[in-house]
């Protein structure tokens, strides 16, 4: 990989809509995956195959994934828990899917319904369908930096988990700061032992900026050298079955932020600001990102 470029995987349509109380039409959800697309995003999670009764928002996946106007290029994701929702992913016709579990044995059983040892298990068969289907796997952790239910998450419980998924057969490696609990100096301090497991395996950070610290993380990632994150348009997102979860770095934040410091995104910020204008009017409140409400003012300079 390209050590000057860092690449950002969109989140909004998921993670993003996931909490929201109002539901996005499918038709608004498939525009805003094209104008992601022509502002530069090259990875973009769409949907998630959970139970529509917990999780309203994502009940339209299949719709979603089948609608596509799929470009070359573009890998187009969906999140799963269970081998249940690996056969949906499946039959949607996506060709990558992201396959996680909790490092949290209270999370565990408040998102999947399943205990840590019960996850892990289920884990290794979702890897093994997938492949078997030729899908493409991104393995994540979550709640790998702290549980709002348990408090700390033991760092050699962590790398544990990623021996563990690494032993799977994962292609990429996905660790998630899912309720914001994580600093920087603890952030850094793994995830270089995590790039160093998983050699060849990209690695991948998911940061919410639950406790404000969100950007800073992503600063100590970056000398780390995680170079592919996780992101949300206008900030948004957070799990339904975490407390107290708000949204992840947004994505026009961090990507200015990333040209800042010299690195390259391929991304128009200017697009991306303007998708998060336009939902900020549909939700009719301000959402959590800084950079979409100044970019639209010609007065003000930019970096």
């Amino acid at each position: 990989m390209n050590v000057n470029k860092i690449i950002l995987e969109e989140q909004g349509l998921r993670d993003g809509f996931q909490t929201l109380a109002q539901v996005i039409p499918t038709a608004k959800k498939l525009e805003y995956i094209d104008r992601l697309v022509d502002a530069g995003l090259t990875r973009i999670q769409i949907a998630s195959f959970v139970h529509p009764k917990l999780v309203p928002q994502m009940a339209d996946a299949e719709a979603v994934c089948g609608q596509l106007n799929k470009k070359e290029g573009i890998v187009y994701s969906g999140l799963v828990l269970n081998k249940k929702g690996v056969e949906r992913g499946i039959d949607s016709g996506l060709d990558h899917l992201a396959c996680s579990i909790s490092a949290s044995n209270t999370h565990s059983q408040k998102n999947a319904r399943l205990t840590l040892d019960e996850a892990k298990k289920a884990f290794k068969e979702m890897v093994r369908l997938s492949k078997v289907n030729g899908i493409t796997v991104r393995g994540g952790i979550q709640c790998a930096f702290g549980c709002r239910y348990e408090g700390h998450i033991d760092e050699n419980h962590v790398l544990d988990m990623v021996n563990h998924h690494l032993d799977t057969g994962i292609d990429e490696l996905a660790l998630a700061d899912s309720t914001g609990m994580g600093n920087p100096k603890q952030l850094g301090e793994l995830m270089e032992k995590v790039i160093e497991k998983a050699g060849n395996i990209p690695v991948i950070l998911h940061l919410h900026n639950t406790e404000n610290k969100g950007y800073s993380n992503f600063y100590a990632a970056t000398e780390a050298g995680v170079r592919i994150f996780d992101t949300a348009f206008g900030g948004l997102g957070g799990c339904p079955f975490i407390k107290s979860a708000t949204g992840n770095i947004a994505t026009e934040d961090t990507a200015h932020a990333a040209h800042q410091m010299g690195y390259e995104t391929g991304l128009n910020i200017h697009k991306i600001a303007a998708i998060s204008r336009e939902l900020e009017t549909t939700l009719r409140y301000k959402l959590p990102g800084q950079l979409y409400q100044l970019v639209d003012n010609d007065e003000i300079k930019m970096i």
